[in-house]
C-alpha cells in the first residue's frame, strides 16, 4: 500500500539471525556490539533478545496447544495460553487481590489501576501510554505508515486490529451478538450502540462547548475532536483578520458577519446561537433543573435534554 506514504510489509515465513551490527557504548564506558533487526528498526545488545524478536516477523507457529487447535511462535506464549485452559493465574498483584495469567497482563493492570505510569512516550507530540504496542500504533499517525495489507483488496491498515475488523467485510463474520434480539454485528461498538435501543432510559452526552447532545460517548468524543479540538495552526476568518483556535469558534464568528448575535458563557468556553440555549446552559452552572418530564417526573437543566429524553424514552409509550 502506498496510501499516506506507507508501505505494506510481507513478513517472511522463517527468519534467521543475520543482523546488522553497530557499536554502542555502555554506562561503564565499554564498547558493546549493537544488533539490529533486518526487518525493522529494533536494536539490542543481547543476541537472545534479537532471536526472540525475530520470531515476531515469522509466520511459523511450531508450538501447538494440547487443549485446542491454536499454535504459537514461542514456548512462553504457549505456556500463557495453556494457563487460560487450566485456570492458572500465577502472577499476583501486590496492590490488590487480582491475579493474572501472564506477567504482561499484571504489568498493564498495575500501570492502569495503581501506579498510573505511562512509560512509553512519543517524541513528536508528547503522547504517552502504558503499552508499547499503542505507542507504535500512535507513531504511525505521524508517519502515515500502513503496514498491514488486506489480501482481498487494496485496503491497508496501521494496525492488526483494524485489519481484522476490515476482513469481516470479506468473510461476512459478525462475532458480536445481542443477547436480547440475537442481532449480530461486525464491531463491538456497533453492538454497544444497538444495546441502547433496548434501554428504557437512553443515555445522552451533552457537549461542554456547544448545545450539541450525543447519544453515545464515542460520538461526543468524535464531535469534540472534529469541532472543538485546538488546531496546530490558528484558523483565520476570510472576512477579517481575526484568528480562532478551533472550527466551531470560527464558524460561530462567521455568523457575526451575517448580522447574527453569538451568546457566550462568561464561566466557560460554551457559546450558542440563541439566548435560550445559553440560559439553559447556565442552569448547569447554577445547578438547577427547571424542566420536568410530564410522563415520569425527571428533571432536566436544558430544554434540549428534556426533548431528547421524551423522544428516546416515551415516544413508544
Amino acid at each position: 500500500c502506498s496510501e499516506m506514504g506507507g508501505t505494506a510489509r510481507k513478513w517472511p515465513k522463517t527468519t534467521t539471525t543475520t543482523p546488522q551490527r553497530n557499536s554502542a557504548v555502555s554506562d561503564s564506558g565499554k564498547s558493546m556490539e549493537k544488533l539490529m533487526c533486518s526487518y525493522c528498526n529494533y536494536t539490542t545488545t543481547k543476541k537472545y533478545l534479537l532471536q526472540r524478536h525475530l520470531k515476531s516477523h515469522s509466520t511459523e507457529r511450531p508450538h501447538k496447544c494440547a487443549y485446542c487447535d491454536r499454535s504459537f511462535k514461542t514456548t512462553i506464549q504457549l505456556t500463557n495460553h495453556v494457563n487460560t485452559h487450566l485456570g492458572v493465574k500465577p502472577f499476583q498483584c501486590k496492590f490488590c487481590s487480582f491475579s493474572f495469567t501472564t506477567s504482561g497482563e499484571l504489568i498493564r493492570h498495575v500501570r492502569y489501576k495503581h501506579t498510573l505510569e505511562k512509560p512509553h512516550r512519543c517524541d513528536e507530540c508528547g503522547y504517552a501510554t502504558v503499552e508499547l504496542s499503542k505507542l507504535r500504533r500512535h507513531i504511525r499517525t505521524h508517519t502515515g505508515e500502513k503496514p498491514y495489507a488486506c489480501p482481498h483488496c487494496s485496503y491497508c491498515s496501521p494496525d492488526t486490529f483494524k485489519l481484522k475488523r476490515h476482513l469481516r467485510v470479506h468473510t461476512g463474520e459478525r462475532p458480536y451478538q445481542c443477547n436480547i434480539c440475537n442481532f449480530r454485528f461486525t464491531q463491538s461498538n456497533s453492538l454497544k450502540a444497538h444495546m441502547l435501543t433496548h434501554q428504557a432510559e437512553k443515555p445522552s452526552f451533552p457537549c461542554s462547548y456547544c448545545p450539541s447532545v450525543m447519544a453515545r460517548k464515542s460520538d461526543l468524543r468524535y464531535h469534540i475532536g472534529k469541532q472543538h479540538a485546538r488546531q496546530s495552526e490558528p484558523l483565520s476568518c476570510n472576512k477579517c483578520d481575526e484568528d480562532f483556535p478551533d472550527k466551531y469558534s470560527l464558524r460561530m464568528h462567521g455568523k457575526t458577519h451575517k448580522g447574527q448575535t453569538i451568546h457566550s458563557c462568561n464561566h466557560c468556553e460554551f457559546s450558542a446561537n440563541t439566548s435560550q440555549q445559553l440560559d439553559d446552559h447556565m442552569n448547569k452552572h447554577r445547578g438547577t433543573r427547571p424542566f420536568q418530564c410530564s410522563e415520569c417526573g425527571l428533571m432536566f437543566a436544558a430544554r434540549a435534554d428534556l426533548r431528547a429524553h421524551v423522544t428516546r424514552t416515551h415516544r413508544n409509550s
